[in-house]
């Protein structure tokens, strides 16, 4: 297949076939954060004041981060982790989200990334845990727990269009995501990311806490995405992050047999690469990245609300984390926490009860799912590594260069020179070596959208947003971005 046919059959599957009713993303009510919220939005709201909390209680620390008041130029997209406890699987409408505990979760997870740039959370239709709860056996219940997770990722899907053709102009991307809301994010890096090097260009990361990943036998790529590969030990745009966290003494779960991973329905209807199958060459992975702690040491800083959700507090020396591999169990490597005895420590985690689902989720042994000492720390997996993402993703930032264009030769004289881009109105298309034949445009969807036979046209009267020009000379074919201001 030549480049131009590849990237153009990444231009119309875009189109593949949505789930029925997936939520209208033009309404303000369906986000939890995003702009046009303005004085509503969350991620505007929250104070970015950190507080470090030190042993003695005494001199702490306080960092004030502070919301950029304009486009720095990267954005946040961010999907939440499953907070419907209903035990029976079903998918939660969007009326009855509990956007109490869905709000506490963001301020948690995400909360203090705000300073980086702006931040878009969909509400969308999740499954309940009752969907990650029982182990499907017959193809019938696999298709049903494939049909579950489709009508919440189509949502995620179509907010996420949304923020592309809208809003997005070219920006830095970033991705975050814990739990369901990784796996929802896996899916929307296979249907946008994985297939398009414009697009991959723009990410910085794919943050997915909490749940495993998969990549064929001795490579970063493979498994359940195609391209987009593991983030290594160098910096490197575009790569994703997954980890789990395990308390020091227990021993971390290999694959649940529960997992999409195994459901060949997530593969066929295009939602991951391929499923795994155990039998052949190929690694699961329950973490990805170390984030440093191939020794044991403390952790950089565990961050977590205050008491009263105003600000953040962190703690510095409290935890030690060591990625640890357990060779017994095939890709289990994980994060293995334990609680650092500081002498005379009088610093507590607090505690505040917010919500009747997850009152104690800052509290890191003990949790509303058991009255005993938790095995694994899931609802935690963010806030142990935020001191260390807070370091390393304005490095990744950094390397970030997006790109507005792949030619077809590798021949840069000859390639075709689109300008201006973005644009508000008239486009000029031109090449000296070549004779242009025509010019196609393609909305974000790949519907076909108008066809030029002249070098310079106008696209004023299309609504703002991305767009696939496909430019056919007399030798070769080209695909480019345009962004219509």
């Amino acid at each position: 297949m030549t480049k131009t046919a590849f990237l153009l059959s990444l231009i119309f599957a875009i189109s593949a076939s949505a789930v029925a009713q997936t939520t209208n993303y033009d309404l303000p009510q369906n986000w939890m954060c995003h702009p046009i919220l303005k004085s509503t939005d969350i991620a505007r709201q929250q104070s970015l004041t950190l507080t470090v909390k030190l042993p003695n209680l005494s001199a702490d620390t306080v960092i004030a981060y502070t919301s950029p008041t304009t486009d720095t130029g990267v954005d946040i997209f961010y999907v939440y982790p499953t907070i419907s406890m209903n035990p029976t699987s079903r998918n939660i409408d969007i009326p009855q989200i509990d956007t109490i505990t869905a709000k506490f979760v963001y301020r948690e997870q995400v909360g203090i990334y705000a300073q980086l740039g702006r931040v878009f959370v969909p509400y969308y239709k999740q499954a309940t845990i009752g969907v990650f709860t029982y182990s499907p056996k017959t193809d019938a219940e696999l298709l049903q727990q494939e049909n579950y997770l489709e009508v919440a990722y189509k949502d995620v899907e179509a907010a996420f269009d949304h923020y592309l053709e809208h809003y997005n102009k070219g920006n830095k991307i970033i991705l975050m995501g814990h739990s369901q809301g990784s796996d929802l994010m896996m899916f929307l890096l296979r249907n946008r990311f994985d297939n398009n090097p414009v697009l991959t260009s723009q990410l910085v990361v794919a943050i997915s806490g909490g749940e495993p990943y998969y990549s064929a036998k001795d490579s970063r790529t493979g498994g359940i995405l195609e391209h987009i590969k593991t983030l290594g030990s160098e910096l490197e745009s575009g790569c994703i992050i997954s980890w789990r966290a395990w308390r020091s003494g227990t021993q971390g779960g290999a694959l649940d047999s529960s997992s999409f991973f195994y459901n060949h329905y997530f593969a066929e209807k295009g939602l991951i690469y391929q499923t795994y199958d155990k039998n052949k060459p190929g690694i699961h992975q329950e973490s990805n990245y170390d984030f440093g702690y191939s020794t044991n040491k403390p952790i950089t800083r565990y961050i977590t609300l205050s008491p009263d959700s105003t600000e953040f507090w962190g703690f510095d020396g409290m935890f030690n984390a060591r990625f640890f591999t357990d060779n017994t169990k095939q890709g289990c490597s994980y994060l293995m926490i334990e609680t650092n005895a500081v002498p005379n420590d009088q610093r507590a985690i607090p505690n505040p009860k917010l919500s009747p689902l997850l009152p104690e989720i800052p509290i890191p042994d003990l949790s509303h799912f058991s009255h005993t000492p938790n095995n694994n720390y899931h609802c935690w997996d963010m806030q142990f590594v935020q001191g260390d993402l807070l370091n390393l993703i304005p490095e990744l930032i950094k390397v970030t260069q997006p790109i507005s264009s792949v030619p077809e030769v590798s021949d840069f004289e000859n390639t075709i020179l689109i300008y201006p881009n973005p644009t508000s109105g008239i486009v000029h298309v031109n090449n000296s070596s070549k004779k242009i034949k025509s010019i196609k445009l393609y909305n974000l969807q790949g519907e076909f959208i108008e066809e030029f036979f002249t070098n310079d046209f106008s696209v004023s009267t299309l609504p703002a947003g991305i767009y696939f020009i496909n430019v056919q000379t007399d030798q070769s074919t080209f695909v480019n971005k345009l962004i219509k201001q």
